[in-house]
């Protein structure tokens, strides 16, 4: 059963007040204990493709215990998981999407968009998917599309005119939520080998 934080365990909660010469931005003098920025633009997009799935999923992992953190983390775990679908989408153009002369598209949030043109990439390196899993994924990367158009509903509650964003549903289960983001990684993970082979053998 969830445990929900009592008023006595938060009062009881020691507070980090802020101190005189703190900075955020600090390297520790063990380099084992700091995080490396990778300064590579490629490779920093694959880091924060992976980083952003497993944020949201640890961060499933931390609300199945706890009923206040499931309804407070409900909505980062949202806008992460739909920023990895954005970015894995635009991962595949920029890597691919040349090679078949389909420019990169880093200006756009459109799920459905960056989609259509994910598919072309494929069907123009000549994949048939087997699977049929092609439609599926389309399917799960329309929901989020439909729920957060503008990848803005779940960071804000108003627009910019600061009337309230609709939200989708009331409840959502997150356990499932995480496992259907896992197949749609390993889905992108499957596509990203398939077009890897596919672009060595055009480029030969």
């Amino acid at each position: 059963m969830a445990k929900r934080r009592s008023i006595e365990d938060i009062l009881k909660t020691q507070f980090r007040w802020p101190r005189q010469g703190d900075k955020a931005f600090v390297t520790s003098a063990n380099p084992s204990e700091n995080a490396t920025i990778d300064q590579s633009g490629h490779s920093r997009l694959v880091l924060m493709t992976d980083g952003y799935k497993t944020a949201g999923d640890l961060m499933v992992e931390a609300a199945s215990t706890d009923d206040l953190a499931r309804d407070t983390l409900v909505f980062p775990i949202i806008f992460n998981y739909r920023h990895f679908l954005e970015i894995s989408l635009k991962y595949v153009l920029a890597t691919y999407g040349p090679t078949v002369r389909i420019e990169p598209n880093w200006h756009s949030h459109d799920l459905a968009k960056l989609w259509r043109s994910v598919l072309e990439v494929l069907n123009r390196y000549g994949t048939t998917d087997p699977d049929e899993a092609d439609p599926i994924v389309g399917e799960i990367i329309l929901e989020f599309a439909k729920i957060d158009p503008a990848s803005y509903a779940y960071r804000y509650p108003v627009d910019r005119k600061g009337r309230p964003l609709p939200v989708a549903q009331n409840d959502l289960h997150l356990p499932t939520l995480a496992d259907v983001m896992n197949g749609v990684s390993v889905y992108f993970d499957g596509c990203d080998t398939y077009l890897k082979n596919c672009k060595r053998r055009v480029q030969q």
